[in-house]
């Protein structure tokens, strides 16, 4: 079987809003991968190396996230997502973590990605 990677959108990159910004000497990311620029949380678009630009996707309706596991970090479709910044990964878990947007679907505590609807909600 094959694993899909990288940045899963469901949606056409059109109607997402995207962002330009630059990594510092010692970050590089992959795409796909949920970070914080500043207070912006989003997820890298293409892979990237240190001190490159890059595009940065902080809102889209549909969009796969990596999520957090382990028990009692599990969604039903409607629920708040929050951004945990020490995992980079989506949670159930309000505290300590940002609120980025909603479960569009149900995911139990060992499903490593949820359908998000990506939000800026600050």
């Amino acid at each position: 079987m094959v694993q899909e990677q990288g940045l899963k959108l469901r949606t056409k990159l059109e109607s997402a809003k995207t962002l330009k910004a630059a990594t510092g000497e010692e970050e590089s990311y992959s795409a796909g991968e949920m970070i914080k620029v500043n207070d912006t949380i989003g997820m890298v678009v293409e892979d990237v190396e240190a001190n490159s630009e890059f595009v940065l996707l902080y809102e889209a309706e549909k969009v796969v996230a990596p999520k957090a596991t382990g028990t009692g970090i599990s969604f039903a479709v409607g629920d708040n997502v929050y951004y945990d910044a020490t995992a980079k990964k989506v949670t159930s878990v309000s505290t300590a973590n940002t609120l980025c947007g909603k479960a569009l679907e149900s995911a139990g505590d060992s499903d490593p990605e949820v359908l998000i609807d990506l939000i800026v909600l600050a």
